[in-house]
């Protein structure tokens, strides 16, 4: 029996799992799961690991924050950056970035901006500050909130985030060199791309949930291998840093 932990608390644990030691990424101003992700990674097995790229270098706050603009969130830090440095960052590139989304596409094409047409949008998002960050990084994880056939659309409204654009072709046509989006990971599965149609592909369901459930919930038609296995639970010791160091205070148990 696998040790039972809320799905944004698995999310964070297989996001961390991917992150080695000696690399330097960040995640943005309201980006809980991710930078749980990064906190964690740093305590479990990456210590070299470097924060950077949000206005703040290598914090070491005591408790998770909803925001990195939050303070609190910038004790213990080596330095802290303004917008020069910060767009210092993106011009050089960090080794990943992350990305949630009011859409996400089967090519891992995000978008943050808007629904329906530029000139009649029937909603706004909140859009991102620094889109250079996704193809100056040499890679970027997705991780949608929710799954389902409103964010995994065919294609998205509009692109704040270029993934594989619609496929090799044009992602070459496009000057795109870096990797671009290695894994999403959402409350149901762990998706992947496939490294010859760059289209997003089942890597594992999460337990408790089936191949079926995420095929219903996905508005395209999602690459699915001839074995799908469950992912990988947590540890008792990823899930007891996670909470005990991490995130005393349950703010991912509590989404």
């Amino acid at each position: 029996m696998s040790l039972a932990c809320k799905p944004v608390e698995l999310m964070a644990i297989i996001l961390a799992r991917d992150i080695s030691d000696g690399e330097k990424g960040a995640a943005g101003i309201a980006a809980a799961v991710p930078n749980a992700a990064m906190f964690l990674a740093r305590r479990l097995h990456a210590p070299n690991f470097s924060i950077c790229g949000e206005l703040v270098v290598n914090p070491k706050p005591r408790r998770l924050y909803a925001s990195v603009s939050d303070h609190r969130y910038h004790y213990g830090a080596e330095a802290e950056e303004g917008f020069l440095e910060l767009f210092g960052s993106s011009h050089k590139g960090l080794d990943f970035w992350f990305h949630s989304g009011i859409q996400i596409d089967k090519y891992g094409n995000v978008n943050l901006h808007l629904l329906g047409s530029v000139e009649r949008p029937t909603f706004r998002g909140p859009a991102l500050a620094n889109v250079s960050f996704a193809v100056t990084s040499k890679r970027f994880y997705l991780y949608p909130m929710v799954h389902n056939r409103r964010v995994f659309v065919d294609k998205v409204d509009f692109i704040s985030v270029p993934g594989n654009l619609q496929g090799p072709e044009s992602k070459a046509m496009a000057g795109l060199r870096n990797e671009g989006p290695r894994l999403c990971v959402s409350p149901l599965a762990v998706m992947d791309f496939d490294p010859v149609t760059l289209r997003m592909r089942l890597h594992s369901v999460h337990e408790g949930h089936t191949v079926d459930e995420v095929l219903v919930n996905t508005g395209f038609d999602l690459i699915v291998p001839e074995r799908v296995p469950i992912t990988e639970p947590p540890t008792e010791e990823e899930l007891r840093v996670l909470r005990e160091e991490v995130d005393p205070d349950g703010l991912l148990r509590s989404y």
